[in-house]
């Protein structure tokens, strides 16, 4: 009885939210097919460069999908992805609301996607990109880049609800993590088998607290392992996120994907994870071969 009160109330809220937030019409909307019928989500996590070591030559039988920062790497002009997702809002907020630390990623982000982007590539941004000068910059300077644009509406409740919400684009499981709406764009898109690589998701091992009790993550990439030092998530002006949010916010993300898996098995979607290291338990893991 208590989980049935509960998924009424989310079921009821997400519609609130949907009714609110979403764009009924205009979401994901692709000018041409890909060709090729199986797709491969890139994620930045250290575990790519083995990837790339051990497999570089089967990432040539997928479409590719990038996330986030990966036009920061060298590899980003060598594999030319048909598909690139930036989700989070940091990215398109106006300056006077971030941090300096996420003002320059994104101009940097921006920049190279710009200088570097020679072909045609869908750039899948969420609906509020198109009220970001930067953005709007952005595609006015390179023709390549095709926005695709999307809900990121959380969605939670009864999985009948929240299926046909899927089902209609309106919304997804709580994009805390880029891979959700990356997954679930891909199911969108019809693609019937998504691998994934590169999403390592090891933040917990990476979580401390300094002397002004802040709660920092040091979020690790293949491009730079090395270099990447602790950071306050979601460092906005007003204040850095506290660390039961930071632990509350991952066990959304590992919950979103559990959600993804029982609307991929209704869609009759095969999902494989071929990371090389990975802490998602919900995907079936797989080696990444021809």
């Amino acid at each position: 009885m208590k989980g049935f009160f509960r998924n009424s109330l989310l079921s009821f809220a997400s519609l609130a939210k949907v009714l609110l937030l979403s764009k009924w019409f205009g979401a994901l909307k692709l000018k041409e097919r890909p060709v090729k019928t199986r797709c491969l989500i890139i994620g930045n996590g250290p575990s790519f460069a083995t990837t790339l070591q051990l497999h570089e030559s089967s990432l040539e039988q997928y479409e590719l999908v990038c996330v986030n920062g990966f036009v920061l790497s060298e590899y980003y002009v060598k594999i030319k992805p048909g598909f690139y997702i930036i989700n989070a809002s940091v990215f398109f907020q106006p300056d006077e609301k971030l941090s300096q630390l996420y003002i320059d990623l994104r101009n940097n982000i921006f920049s190279k996607l710009e200088q570097d982007t020679s072909w045609k590539m869908n750039l899948m941004v969420p609906f509020m990109a198109k009220k970001s000068n930067a953005f709007k910059m952005l595609l006015q300077k390179n023709k390549n880049i095709l926005p695709l644009y999307f809900n990121q509406t959380p969605v939670e409740g009864f999985s009948g609800v929240s299926h046909a919400l899927f089902a209609m684009k309106l919304g997804i499981p709580r994009p805390h993590n880029v891979l959700i709406p990356a997954i679930m764009n891909m199911i969108a898109l019809h693609f019937k088998e998504i691998s994934i690589v590169g999403a390592d998701h090891s933040w917990l091992a990476e979580i401390s607290v300094n002397e002004n009790n802040e709660a920092l993550v040091n979020q690790k990439h293949f491009y730079d392992e090395s270099t990447s030092s602790p950071q306050k998530m979601q460092d906005y002006i007003a204040r850095p996120r506290r660390l039961h949010e930071v632990i509350h916010k991952f066990y959304l993300s590992f919950k979103g994907y559990w959600d993804i898996k029982a609307y991929a098995a209704a869609k009759k979607v095969t999902i494989y994870n071929a990371s090389e290291v990975s802490m998602i338990d919900a995907f079936d893991r797989k080696k990444l071969t021809r």
